[in-house]
């Protein structure tokens, strides 16, 4: 009887839980310390033991940036949408939507400082084109929201990253003498991501695939439109 007494308060310890403005408060404290990991264990004790309490919205919403400053991308996307489920009337659901975009692709972060030694667009980027339509929504909804600016600017990069990858697959159908295929990659950049910086390669691929195929006349035009880009 000892022992199972001592276990039930031993458990009960356990389980007692320090008020929730104490556990919000802690969190910040760690936040504001840069401690995000012990950050990431404060907040979700507040989604455990208060989820309908008065700091459970705050919390989840710092729980998204708490993630990802810990670099897991993985956790603040599935976070993002978490409160965007939640709370799609919140003042503050920008963010949400903005941070859904930002780490929807972020496998690129432990390269960005060595970009010489591995071609990005070699990697796999069905998590950028996601990304890039969760951005496109983001600005879409919320044209005037304080994030507008970097989401644009992760816009570009993505952009770029896409259409690299398409021109990557292009050489390759070249390579193999898959001239038609090849083509029809270079043309699908130049339709469908029109502003990015591969317009010359693409008109390069195209003009090379011409030329293969004996269409002497749309191999000029092609050089025309890369001079005058």
């Amino acid at each position: 009887m000892l022992l199972v007494v001592t276990g039930c308060a031993s458990n009960d310890d356990e389980e007692r839980e320090p008020a929730e403005v104490t556990l919000y408060n802690l969190s910040q404290d760690r936040m504001n310390a840069r401690n995000f990991v012990g950050a990431v264990e404060s907040l979700t004790r507040i989604e455990r033991f208060y989820p309908f309490g008065v700091y459970a919205e705050q919390a989840r919403a710092d729980l998204i940036y708490a993630h990802y400053m810990t670099g897991d991308y993985d956790a603040a996307y599935a976070q993002s949408e978490k409160f965007i489920r939640l709370y799609p009337r919140n003042t503050n659901v920008d963010y949400a939507y903005f941070m859904r975009g930002m780490t929807g692709y972020y496998q690129d972060e432990g390269i960005l400082g060595d970009v010489f030694s591995l071609n990005l667009a070699k990697r796999d980027v069905s998590g950028a084109v996601q990304s890039y339509a969760d951005l496109t929504e983001f600005m879409i909804r919320f044209p005037e929201s304080e994030y507008i600016n970097s989401a644009r600017e992760r816009l570009i990069f993505l952009r770029n990253l896409i259409a690299s990858s398409e021109l990557d697959g292009a050489e390759y159908y070249m390579k193999r003498g898959a001239y038609v295929a090849a083509l029809k990659r270079a043309n699908y950049v130049l339709t469908n991501i029109p502003n990015s910086t591969e317009k010359n390669r693409a008109l390069s691929i195209m003009q090379d695939a011409y030329e293969k195929l004996g269409y002497s006349e749309y191999a000029q035009k092609a050089q025309v439109l890369k001079q005058a880009n």
